[in-house]
């Protein structure tokens, strides 16, 4: 009854809890989402038609149609970026770039048709960037977005400009953008991923002249149909990585290519950790196998989980002596009472997000840096208070880590691995039924502290990732086979 109620209580905080980060979400992206709708639809109403005329009497319908339409595609866009990138905690940041983009696409598109060539509208733009920096949901969506924008702004002048070419260069170039999307960017270089996206305009061409003839134009408009539309893919796919470097400095965002660049090992933070820490160095090399498998069995990105892995321990540079996989036979917590000690210890993941804030790490690493042990006591020291305590009881607050609790699914990965690597780095079970007994029983004092609480993750994904650290965690930690006999020097050559 008295866990039915608890559950009952902690449901109610989570609805609250979403409601709150809702209305958050709309009140920090409404102004943005305001100034955007206007944008698309003056620009549009100054582009296509007269700009004066836009609003009279006799085109006020029209004219409120573009305006209704730009405000529930950008709503349509806020819930969709909200829904898919809320777990991450980025939903305001990718809003924001979202729509900088769509905007930005949407101006270009419709300023090439207008002045070029209704098939030089490079729609694809927004596509390509969006894959690189947040997902390839919301690449699709803004595709979308900006071709049903684009389809309803040319409708206020179907006398210049042809509808049914308006239409057929919207479906091919989103075309061109939605196959890009299809490529799965994190098995591919920078390079390679410019070429895949500069290649595939080029299966869109018969498209385009089946469009054109389909609408009874055979003249030479059939050329320039393949040309602009070739061309203003070619223009978007070169146009798309000095845009990505814009945008991934300004907003701080770790796009794959970003990642490998900082899991590099002669990055300066990671050198330093390898010269001043290298016990932790060593540690979190582990920790990033163990993460990133773990990530790909969930479903969740392997290259953040190693980088956040690599990263998580940056703090203990503050003070390296103090832990013990960078101590020999010197134990400065020997003379030390525990209450420093635990000062000392929880420290670095408050030292860690400063760190990683001042190196300019991604939003996501520099979260993990302060969430890996979220709540959970320092269990050794507070041991050894209890038993210098002489009577009464001991309030175990003093001995935890500050949090917060860890508020992704990779956050909990890394609390998981980092637990595993540490326990198993200070004894190694010998058989297989103790090993797996006990990863299941570290999981689980992690479980019953609640330190997942405030995360997406699932029963479910919390089994996999203890399958997969069974799996992977023994090739880690092999023993050197030994050998009962070694053979003296001097008899290889009898």
């Amino acid at each position: 009854m008295i866990d039915d109620v608890r559950d009952l209580s902690r449901a109610e905080k989570a609805k609250a809890l979403a409601r709150k980060n809702v209305s958050r979400y709309v009140g920090k992206c409404f102004a943005t989402a305001i100034v955007a709708v206007f944008a698309m639809t003056l620009f549009a109403l100054y582009m296509i038609g007269d700009f004066l005329d836009a609003f009279t009497a006799e085109n006020a319908l029209s004219t409120t149609a573009i305006f209704i339409t730009s405000a529930v595609l950008t709503i349509f866009l806020m819930a969709g970026i909200y829904r898919f990138t809320q777990p991450k905690g980025t939903s305001v940041r990718d809003f924001h770039l979202t729509i900088i983009l769509v905007v930005l696409t949407f101006i270009t598109s419709i300023s090439a048709a207008t002045k070029l060539n209704l098939f030089a509208m490079p729609i694809a733009l927004a596509t390509l960037v969006l894959i690189e920096l947040i997902d390839r949901r919301t690449a699709t969506l803004s595709t979308a977005v900006v071709a049903i924008m684009i389809a309803v702004a040319f409708m206020r002048d179907t006398v210049t400009y042809d509808y049914t070419t308006v239409v057929a260069s919207v479906v091919c170039n989103s075309l061109c953008a939605v196959i890009v999307n299809f490529y799965e960017k994190k098995h591919l270089t920078r390079l390679k991923f410019l070429l895949v996206s500069m290649a595939t305009p080029i299966a869109m061409q018969p498209l385009v002249v089946m469009f054109t003839l389909a609408s009874g134009d055979t003249s030479m408009n059939l050329l320039w149909h393949v040309v602009w539309s070739y061309g203003a893919n070619i223009a978007a796919s070169l146009v798309f990585m000095p845009l990505v470097a814009i945008f991934e400095g300004v907003f701080n965002i770790a796009d794959d290519f970003r990642l490998n660049e900082l899991c590099n090992l002669s990055n300066p933070l990671l050198k330093r950790l390898a010269s001043e820490a290298p016990g932790t160095f060593n540690h979190s090399l582990v920790v990033g196998n163990l993460a990133e498998a773990c990530a790909s069995a969930i479903g969740e990105n392997p290259n953040m989980a190693r980088c956040a892995a690599y990263y998580h321990d940056i703090g203990k540079l503050k003070a390296p002596i103090y832990f013990s996989e960078n101590q020999s036979s010197y134990n400065p917590h020997d003379e030390l009472i525990p209450e420093v000690s635990v000062s000392m210890i929880t420290s670095h993941t408050l030292f860690g997000e400063i760190l990683a804030k001042q190196n300019r790490l991604p939003k996501e690493i520099v979260a993990i840096c302060r969430e890996h042990h979220g709540t959970s006591p320092v269990g050794y020291f507070y041991r050894k208070a209890l038993t210098l305590k002489e009577e009464g009881d001991l309030a175990v607050d003093k001995y935890t880590y500050a949090g917060p609790k860890p508020q992704t699914k990779i956050a909990a990965i890394i609390m998981i691995a980092d637990t595993i690597e540490a326990a198993m780095r200070a004894y190694m079970p010998d058989t297989k039924e103790e090993f797996e007994g006990r990863i299941n029983k570290l999981v689980d004092e992690k479980m019953e502290l609640r330190q997942f609480d405030e995360c997406p993750i699932t029963m479910g994904d919390i089994a996999i990732i203890k399958r997969t650290i069974i799996e992977v965690l023994p090739s880690i930690h092999h023993s050197r086979v030994s050998y009962e006999k070694k053979r003296p020097a001097n008899t290889f050559n009898k």
